[in-house]
This record gives structure tokens, C-alpha cells and sequence, in this order.
């Protein structure tokens, strides 16, 4: 378990958060003579340092907290021991191994010839967000670890109980692009209790770039969640967990002279719901990933194969009839996304070559039972493209250049049973090609200067996209930055955000600018300031404004959850502010997030609040270390200023939770294009509480990590409101309540 990380901003590219050195001797425990050629190591943090002649060893740079240290020599038995580091400069740690017999597995060495530079990944720029997947885990305001979730806060909010996207800055979630490994993803979004589609275990890290959103990334609005797969290890390695909500699976190991990661999850929404009850959420989630790592041409070649499927149904009608006869139908909802990718990367003396080729795509499917009848959809996107890049010079690159050429084709259609009813067959094929450029300069007085743009031929026409940042360090532990960035989006989402539907089907249904979607563009601002006072401390405050144009808005023109084959073309505006505080002791970790948001949309005359516009947003939670081995979790989320569109028939929701059974989603919700934003709903409050516990067991000489883990959700018992809903009687509303006091979340977590 690491640490000094449960933090909103574990790591900035600008300072590190509350580091401390570790260092020791290993020596001989009957003897007592010093080890050469040990090997120390932190797994959670995937760093090591090789003992001398002396049997001393040095980790440098370790965050605050609980750290497993682990030890190997051979011809010794290894150990596993816990530390905890405080904000003192070094900790001492000196180990003591027993000789002994030693089963040892083959191993491959397999060397790179890349420069220094972490991964030889593309030019990253001082990202608003990264996180190490050790402090995914240790979040305080997470049951298990999400990646989505965890980099929420701030200017990136999520729907507190619902897996509807990640909006940046007041963007809707289908401007946020997904990358892992480099490779594109679409729609990777899980429901019934599960929100990223990407398996927790098989990840390193994850970040998050919308300041100066990287030239060579898909072309977005509002910026790029990056994903990185593990790094095989020497020796195969198992890990996994099961609760309440899912199961997961991942192993890592030598194959021959090459890695491969193996990872599958499958969620199950309805494994405790009652069979006789229709208001309940059927369905089932899942996810797979493969990845080979092996050295070719004097590089390095890394396949990735992903997939991730969703099928949900629910009732299509609220009734109190009890009389016997056929059930209605029920409103069914499926998607799933596919991604295949290769990547060859190479150093070039200090510069490093790097060429990715890739094949995403992404399927959806619903039958809704709409006011005018029912309606079939179908909805397509397959890509394929293709980048290259070079990024130089020497161990802390300052230039990147390259070309990115893709296709992608969309397709959507939508059919009525009603002669009456609406049918819409669009699709075509959106092809363009990017130059980009961008480079890393330090000026004189502190001053660092980071600038670039691509530039985008789509039919022959060119579309400019610039950034410009500079960042001055006015004190060692004070850091100003102000951005200017414009960026392009040539494909919009056909489903309705504004629909409550978007609760269990949150996938985008995408229509490419070359089958007649509008080019979506955002001109935005963003000044920050980072102050780090104490090793263990970290603020950041930042301010942004935004402009959008071109986008393409179904929730004017239909109430259903998706287009019914028309759309409106408008404009956004958005501005804020946020403040992110972290705290990291020896025994404690905490953090504080507010987000000030206000966003609009326009369609023509008419202005409203997108649903993701809540004014105000706060997160807090601690995470307190009684001993190495134990974690307490404390987190509040708050949201004050929402707004909804009040639902003009019957409908009934609860998110998932133990005590009720499971999820519920009843009805088929639509409203009044005409009342867009106009409900403002109380003020959102909740509060959990979890515990986890690990040990360590001895198994087939190798330490095995047990970790068992729950989480009390809504502690203070709160109703929230999701919507409003029409009654039975004129002018009657009724509330739409969330999740009600429950157990969420108990499981068994293991690494092996």
C-alpha cells in the first residue's frame, strides 16, 4: 500500500507532495555480515534499489504513509515488512534474512533501448491530475478503487451516484476523450454499481490533462484521461478481489522473452435482486484486457487488446394493477466497446521514435418504449488510425512533432413500430489528418514556456488548434501558471445527457462530422497557483473560462433518452474556480476539493443548466492509519445549486445498495423540452464510512497479501433527490430519491 497519495493530485508534474528517503543495510540474520546484491523494494509503488558491497540501500523520494517493503537475495528467505513514514527527511530501516534454500523461477532479462525517461510515453505536459493506482486504492471517498471516481473533484465532476461520464469544466462527458496505453477507447463506462470499465488491477497510473491538452491526443474539448497498464513482473504475479458489486482477475508474468498482463472483471447488478419484483435492474457488466510486451528491431513492441460489454434491462411501465397477465415489455439497453492496438517504440540516441496503430470501436443497441411507441436503436463507431511521433532531447524531452492520421465511421439508426413514430438512418465517414508540434522551453527568471498546435485537414479544410502556457516559480514552493488553448471535436454524442436514463445508460452514441454532425470547438482560459508550505501539505487554486461552438444538442429538440434523428446546433459557456487541500502525515491522509462552477448551453433563443451544472461541489475525506496494516475511511460529498428537468410521467430509481436489494429503475421517463433546467433540487449530501484490514501469509514461499474491506454508505441517512416527477393529481410533484441508508460495499481483495 502506498501513500502520501489519497489526494486529488497525488503527483504534479510542478512538486512533489510529502516525500521522505528510506534507507538501511541488509545483513546476514546469523552472522550478521552485511549483503551485497539485495534487492529492496516498494511493489505498490513498482521501485527498487540494489544493496552494495556495504548492504546498503537507498529509496529516495518515497511519499508519506505505510509502505510494504519487501526483500530478496538469493539464497535467502524473502521478507515482507511494513514502514511508515513520517515527514523527517530519511527513516533508517535496517533488515535482517535468513539463509535458506530458495525455489528459483527462470528469468528474463530484457533490456531497452530507450533513454531514462519514464516509459518513452509522449511528452506530457503539467497535468492537471495524476494519480498512482496504490493511492486509487487508498482513496477515503471510494468503496474500491475507481479510476474515474478517483480523479473527480474540483473542476471534474461525475454524478455523485451514477456512472454518466466525467464533465471537465463544464463539458459534456462526450468531450472527454479515454486513452490506454495509448490507445483509444470508446464509451468505457460499466453501470449497476461500477463506473470505469477499466480493471483497477491491471493499471499503474492514471491521468487526467485538460490545461494543455496534448497535441498528439485525440481531438477533444475538454480533454484526455491517459491510462497505463501494469508493468509485467519478473515473476508471475495474481491479483484480484471479490464484493458485493464485482469480481476481478489479473496476472502478470515472464512469457518467454517478452510480458503479458491478463485481466478480466464481471459486475453483477441484480445477484441479490428479487426475481418477482419487475422495478428491478437486470443485467450484466464485464470487461477483458490482454497486453504482450516484447523487445523487436532494437525496440520495444506492446500489444493491447480491450473489451468491455453492458447489458441492462428494466421495467418499461409503473403500475399498482396486480391483476395477473403478461408482463410489458421492458426497456433494454446494451453496449460495448472494443480496442486493438500495437505500439513500437524506440531510442534514437537522446530522441525517441514512437509509431502506434490502432483499431477502436464501439456498439450500442436499446428498445424504448417512447410516447409516439416503441423504438428500436442501433448505433456504430469503428476507427482506425495510425501515429507517429519523435520526442527529443536527452533524459527530459522538450520538443515532440508528429502526424496522426485516422478514420472513423459512424452509423445510427432509429425505428418506430408506429406508423406514427419517428425513423432516422444517419451515418457516414469522418476521415482527417493532424500535424502536430509542441515543445519545452526554460527562460530566464523561472520562467518556463510550453507551446504547440495541430493542425487538422478534414475534406481540405485546415482547423488550427494552438496552446500556449507559461509557468513562473515565484518562491521554490510557489508556482503560478496561466494557459490559452483552443481544441476541436469532429464527432458529437446522439444520446440526451439531460435524461435521468443516462443513470443506467451512459454510453455515447456517437455521429462523425462527416455524417453531418456540426464541429464542435472551446476556447479556454486557466491561471493556477500551487503552494506546497510543508513536506506534508499541498494547495492548489486555479480559475477557468471556456466558450464552446458547434455543438451538436439533442435535449431542446426530444425528452427521450436519445435523438429520435433531429438534433439542434448551439453554443456553451462555462466558468469557474476550484481549491484542492492535501494533507499527508504519518498517520493520517486527508483531502479537501471545492469546485465553483457555472455553465450554460444555448439553443437558439433559449438558455439552460446542463444537469452536470451543480454551482457549488465539495469533497472532503481523511483516511487515518491506526497501525500499517489498517485503514478508516471518512468521506463527505456535497453538491448545492443543481438542477434537473422535471419528468412529465411515472418513474421510479434507486441506486444500487445491499439493504433494498440491488438497483431499481422503473418506468420510461421523458419530459417538456420546453421546461429544460427548470427544477432546482435540495442540496446533495452524503457521508461513508469503510474500514480494511490486510495481512500477509506465507504461501509456497512467497508473501500473499489478504485484505478484507467494507464500506457503510449514507451514513446520516440522507433522502437525496435525483428528479421531480408529475402525480396523479395536477401541479403534484413527486421526488425521485437516491440511495437510502445502506451497507454498499463488503469484499476479500488479494495480491499474490
Amino acid at each position: 500500500m502506498s501513500t502520501g497519495a489519497v489526494t486529488l493530485l497525488l503527483l504534479l508534474q510542478s512538486g512533489s507532495v510529502s516525500q521522505a528517503t528510506m534507507h538501511g543495510v541488509v545483513v546476514d540474520a546469523g552472522s550478521g555480515a552485511p549483503l551485497a546484491g539485495a534487492v529492496v523494494s516498494l511493489p505498490d509503488l513498482d521501485r527498487a534499489s540494489l544493496t552494495g558491497p556495504d548492504g546498503r540501500y537507498r529509496l529516495r523520494f518515497v511519499p508519506i504513509g505505510p509502505a510494504h517493503v519487501t526483500v530478496r537475495r538469493i539464497g535467502y528467505r524473502p521478507r515482507t515488512l511494513h514502514a511508515l513514514l513520517s515527514d523527517v527527511a530519511e527513516l533508517e530501516v535496517n533488515i535482517a534474512l535468513e539463509a535458506g534454500p530458495v525455489q528459483l523461477a527462470p528469468v528474463d532479462v530484457r533490456v531497452s533501448t530507450l533513454s531514462r525517461r519514464a516509459g518513452g510515453e509522449p511528452m506530457a505536459g503539467f497535468a492537471d491530475r495524476e494519480l498512482l493506482i496504490a493511492a486509487v486504492r487508498e482513496h477515503p471517498l471510494l468503496a474500491e478503487p475507481d479510476v474515474f471516481q478517483a480523479i473527480g473533484g474540483g473542476e471534474v465532476v461525475r454524478h455523485a451516484e451514477a456512472p454518466s461520464g466525467l464533465h471537465v469544466r463544464g463539458g459534456a462527458a462526450e468531450q472527454t476523450a479515454y486513452l490506454l496505453d495509448g490507445i483509444p477507447m470508446l464509451s468505457p463506462y460499466h453501470t449497476g454499481g461500477m463506473f470505469s470499465a477499466w480493471n483497477p488491477d491491471a493499471l499503474a497510473r492514471v491521468q487526467v490533462a485538460t490545461a494543455v491538452p496534448s497535441p498528439a491526443s485525440p481531438p477533444t474539448l475538454s480533454g484526455t484521461v491517459q491510462g497505463a497498464t501494469l508493468t509485467p513482473g519478473a515473476t508471475l504475479r495474481w491479483q484480484g478481489a471479490t464484493s458485493t458489486t464485482q469480481a476481478r482477475v489479473t496476472l502478470d508474468g515472464p512469457l518467454g522473452g517478452a510480458g503479458f498482463l491478463i485481466s478480466a472483471r464481471a459486475g453483477y447488478p441484480d445477484i441479490i435482486a428479487p426475481k418477482d419484483e419487475p422495478t428491478y435492474t437486470r443485467g450484466t457488466t464485464a470487461d477483458r484486457l490482454a497486453k504482450l510486451e516484447l523487445p523487436i528491431l532494437g525496440g520495444e513492441l506492446r500489444l493491447l487488446a480491450y473489451q468491455n460489454e453492458n447489458a441492462v434491462n428494466s421495467e418499461s411501465t409503473i403500475s399498482t394493477d396486480t391483476a395477473a397477465g403478461p408482463p410489458d415489455p421492458r426497456n433494454t439497453f446494451s453496449w460495448s466497446g472494443r480496442s486493438l492496438g500495437a505500439r513500437w517504440r524506440r531510442g534514437l540516441g537522446e530522441a525517441n521514435l514512437r509509431v502506434t496503430g490502432w483499431s477502436a470501436s464501439s456498439r450500442s443497441a436499446a428498445a424504448w418504449s417512447a410516447s409516439s411507441g416503441p423504438l428500436d436503436l442501433r448505433a456504430e463507431r469503428r476507427d482506425v488510425g495510425t501515429l507517429t511521433s519523435i520526442e527529443c532531447c536527452g533524459e527530459e524531452p522538450t520538443t515532440l512533432v508528429g502526424v496522426r492520421v485516422e478514420r472513423s465511421v459512424t452509423s445510427y439508426v432509429v425505428e418506430s413500430d408506429s406508423a406514427a413514430g419517428p425513423d432516422a438512418s444517419l451515418g457516414g465517414t469522418t476521415e482527417i489528418a493532424t500535424l502536430f508540434a509542441r515543445s519545452v522551453r526554460e527562460l530566464p527568471g523561472e520562467w518556463t514556456l510550453d507551446a504547440g498546435a495541430a493542425l487538422t485537414a478534414m475534406r481540405r479544410t485546415p482547423y488550427l488548434s494552438p496552446h500556449l502556457q507559461l509557468r513562473w516559480r515565484v518562491r521554490p514552493r510557489v508556482v503560478v501558471t496561466s494557459s490559452v488553448a483552443r481544441s476541436l471535436q469532429f464527432s458529437q454524442s446522439l444520446r440526451n445527457p439531460e435524461s435521468v436514463v443516462g443513470t443506467i445508460y451512459p454510453v455515447d452514441l456517437y455521429l462523425g462530422a462527416g455524417a453531418g454532425a456540426p464541429i464542435a470547438r472551446s476556447d479556454q482560459g486557466v491561471i493556477g497557483l500551487e503552494f506546497v508550505p510543508t513536506g506534508g501539505v499541498q494547495l492548489r487554486v486555479a480559475a477557468y473560462v471556456r466558450r464552446l461552438s458547434g455543438l451538436l444538442l439533442v435535449a431542446p429538440v426530444v425528452g427521450e433518452p436519445f435523438s429520435t434523428g433531429t438534433f439542434d446546433r448551439g453554443s456553451g459557456r462555462a466558468s469557474g474556480a476550484s481549491v484542492d487541500l492535501t494533507v499527508a502525515a504519518e498517520r493520517y491522509r486527508a483531502l479537501l476539493s471545492y469546485g465553483l462552477q457555472r455553465a450554460r448551453l444555448t439553443s437558439g433563443s433559449a438558455t439552460y443548466v446542463p444537469e452536470h451544472g451543480a454551482t457549488h461541489l465539495v469533497e472532503g475525506g481523511v483516511t487515518l492509519l491506526p497501525t500499517a496494516k489498517t485503514q478508516i475511511r471518512i468521506g463527505a460529498t456535497a453538491a448545492l445549486g443543481r438542477r434537473a428537468t422535471s419528468i412529465a410521467n411515472g418513474f421510479e430509481w434507486e441506486a444500487c445498495n445491499l439493504l433494498d436489494q440491488g438497483c431499481e429503475f422503473g418506468g420510461s421517463p421523458r419530459y417538456d423540452v420546453q421546461t429544460l433546467g427548470d427544477t432546482r433540487l435540495p442540496a446533495y449530501l452524503r457521508v461513508d464510512v469503510g474500514l480494511r484490514h490486510h495481512f500477509h501469509l506465507a504461501v509456497a514461499g512467497r508473501d500473499a497479501e489478504i485484505a478484507l474491506f467494507g464500506t457503510y454508505s449514507n451514513l446520516l441517512g440522507r433522502r437525496n433527490v435525483l428528479t421531480y416527477a408529475d402525480g396523479a393529481t395536477a401541479g403534484q410533484r413527486v421526488a425521485i430519491e437516491m440511495r437510502p441508508q445502506a451497507p454498499l460495499v463488503v469484499g476479500l481483495e488479494w495480491r499474490f
